[in-house]
């Protein structure tokens, strides 16, 4: 609604018009109302008058109407020409029927019989009927109706009323001149308050404020309107510091942070200016967090983003991006120089440890970045680049940076594929078993197998496990895909013991997040059932990494429970890790997996010979079974047979080859050992 319409539809208009109405009404009641009672009363002692004559004339013809003698009757009636405003008599017996009549035949009997009419009937015909009873003898001989013309009476009510109509409206007019500036008081600051909420709802500024003008309720309306607004501008400022702001360190957040992106992007020229977007996060931000508190956390995150203000340059952005992830925005150039700087200063302060709490603790910040908009076109794509270039730097490890390249996204994209593709595998009977043999240097002999998943794709072909593992793991599936490999395996063993009588044991990888899944011990337990293989004849390997960040308790129930199924436990890639003793020592562990970098050239390494002959001492003493892992040549496997090591497993017997064939393997080289 446009602001003439306003002025058309006002208040203050329609006050005027109220008022005009009001005026005219009031002039128009009252003075209709005193004219009428002039006019009524005027009518009346007319009437009056006319009545007296009538009696005089009806006394005057009684004696005629007894007889019913008309002529005589007509010639009485005649003298009443002398009276003024009469204009018609009519005599009627005691019947009713008229017995003469004198003057204006026109009139009707209903018009003129009537004994007592109202002033609006004496006004609409203009004639006033008086009818009295012709007496004689006290008895009613008929009636005389006399008939009175107020004609002259109704012309000057009519001009009167005329007259009132006219005043009521001057008077109306003068009322409104009068009021104009009373109107305009009261009427000015309401308008005001109008087009200040109709450019509100436009300009969205509620910094405005009205001068109030008087005391009244106006006044007191534009005060409490005012108070309107000032209430909406600290409302609004609370609602933009919750909406663009975070509450714990005070930084802009994830939404301001995208905004001023999409402003910096929309506002670079075409000179080569670039911004730089920087996601860096906590490392280990979790641990520190859990291990003193929420308390310590918040005042780490505090610290950080206290220290990275600090550290960025002028005019860039920092913000906290949510949980201990933190993004700046720096305004650079095409080869990323005010971004590397940044960081390099990031991570030199970071060398010093922080007070938090009175503790001092180390932290370091991984960091990924990249140019928008010659990398990154949009937000979005700048938020998933800083995104995948922090991940490519944790994976380097702790304290380190990555710009974005385009190839990260292309093997996200097809590790994502792949994720896709590879949960489909197990049903679509994907997933195939190769085994490869271990050897018992002691007699030569095959003894057991390490069971080992391939993927054959229809479209892709061979799949490497060394790219689909990971991502089964990232992916959550490697349990599924672990349990699968289970059940495989143990039912191939079965066939092997049916087919040959030989107990050959079959080793199997278990993955932390399937051995710590619910129910692990259970699908063990009924994969043997299924399989009808007995316990001692499956091995289950486990790494360190099953242990890091877990209970040590935890973790030796469920390999308790194992055990007592008969199951072999072996930790694999021993030597990797930093607690493999106190895992031996604690845990019912009966094999050692020497991890192939302590086995490969060992023997030309005085070093490695006394490293490895030192583990197989080591776990002889704890009676645990040694193999060793990654052999390739006769000497490193002539090494190990006389440094006493249990078993072998490597490309030297046999690189890992379907079940067939890893039979016959088997069964040729024990022939041939026999």
């Amino acid at each position: 609604m446009g602001l003439r319409t306003v002025r058309k539809k006002g208040i203050g208009n329609r006050v005027a018009r109220l008022m005009a109405v009001a005026v005219i009404l009031a002039v128009v009641v009252v003075a209709g109302l005193i004219s009428v009672y002039d006019a009524n009363v005027a009518a009346q002692q007319k009437r009056a008058a006319v009545e007296g004559t009538a009696y005089v004339f009806a006394s005057a013809v009684a004696d005629h109407v007894a007889t019913r003698d008309a002529s005589a009757i007509r010639t009485v009636l005649r003298s009443l020409d002398r009276v003024p405003g009469v204009i018609s008599a009519t005599v009627h017996g005691a019947d009713g029927k008229a017995i003469a009549t004198l003057g204006q035949k026109a009139l009707l009997t209903s018009d003129v019989i009537v004994t007592d009419p109202s002033f609006f009937d004496m006004m609409s015909k203009g004639i006033v009927p008086v009818s009295v009873d012709i007496i004689k003898g006290g008895a009613v001989q008929g009636t005389l109706v006399l008939t009175t013309d107020i004609s002259d009476l109704r012309q000057d009510f009519f001009q009167t009323m005329m007259a009132v109509v006219a005043a009521s409206l001057l008077a109306a007019a003068f009322a409104m001149l009068l009021l104009t500036p009373l109107l305009r008081k009261i009427v000015d600051p309401i308008q005001k308050l109008t087009r200040s909420v109709q450019d509100l709802r436009v300009s969205q500024n509620y910094a405005v404020t009205l001068p109030r003008a008087s005391d009244d309720e106006t006044g007191i309306l534009v005060e409490n309107f005012n108070g309107l607004l000032h209430d909406i501008r600290d409302r609004d400022q609370s609602l933009q510091q919750l909406a663009y702001f975070d509450t714990l360190t005070g930084l802009p957040n994830r939404a301001a942070f995208q905004r001023d992106l999409a402003e910096r992007l929309a506002g670079l020229q075409q000179d080569g200016s670039q911004v730089a977007a920087i996601l860096l996060d906590i490392d280990g931000f979790r641990a520190l967090n859990n291990a003193f508190g929420l308390a310590a956390g918040d005042a780490i995150l505090q610290h950080v983003g206290s220290i990275l203000t600090e550290q960025s340059p002028p005019g860039a952005l920092v913000a906290r991006l949510g949980g201990d992830e933190f993004g700046i925005l720096v305004p650079d150039r095409l080869d990323g120089e005010a971004a590397m700087a940044t960081l390099a200063h990031i991570h030199a302060t970071f060398y010093q440890p922080i007070n938090v709490n009175g503790m001092e603790l180390h932290l370091t910040l991984s960091a990924g970045a990249t140019l928008a908009p010659v990398h990154a076109p949009t937000v979005s794509d700048a938020l998933r680049f800083m995104d995948l270039a922090a991940n490519a730097a944790r994976k380097q490890g702790a304290g380190r940076s990555a710009f974005f390249r385009q190839e990260m996204d292309e093997t996200l994209r097809k590790e994502t594929e792949l994720a896709q593709r590879l949960r489909s595998a197990i049903d679509n009977n994907e997933l195939t078993l190769h085994f490869q043999p271990q050897q018992q240097l002691s007699s030569w002999q095959i003894v057991g197998f390490e069971a080992l998943v391939r993927w054959n794709h229809p479209t892709l072909g061979t799949v490497s496990p060394a790219l689909f593992i990971p991502i089964a793991e990232r992916s959550g599936f490697v349990a599924a895909i672990g349990d699968w490999v289970l059940r495989e395996a143990c039912a191939q063993a079965r066939t092997w013991l049916d087919e040959t009588g030989r107990p050959y044991v079959v080793a199997v990888n278990v993955s932390p997040a399937q051995i710590l899944q619910s129910g692990f011990v259970r699908r063990v337990e009924a994969a043997l059932a299924d399989a009808r293989l007995p316990g001692e004849l499956l091995c289950l390997e486990l790494t360190e990494s099953i242990f890091l960040g877990r209970s040590l308790g935890g973790v030796r129930s469920i390999l308790d429970e194992l055990s007592q199924l008969g199951v072999n436990l072996a930790l694999d890639d021993f030597g990797t890790g930093f607690s493999s003793l106190a895992y031996l020592s604690q845990l019912p562990f009966n094999k050692l997996k020497i991890d192939r970098s302590f086995v490969t050239a060992s023997q030309t390494s005085v070093k490695r010979t006394e490293i490895l002959r030192s583990i197989v001492q080591m776990a002889h003493s704890l009676e645990m079974t040694v193999v060793a892992e990654g052999a390739e040549t006769q000497a490193e496997l002539q090494l190990l047979h006389d440094l006493g090591a249990d078993q072998v497993q490597g490309f030297v017997v046999s690189k890992p080859v379907p079940a067939p064939q890893a039979l016959a393997l088997a069964e040729h080289l024990n022939s041939a050992a026999a």
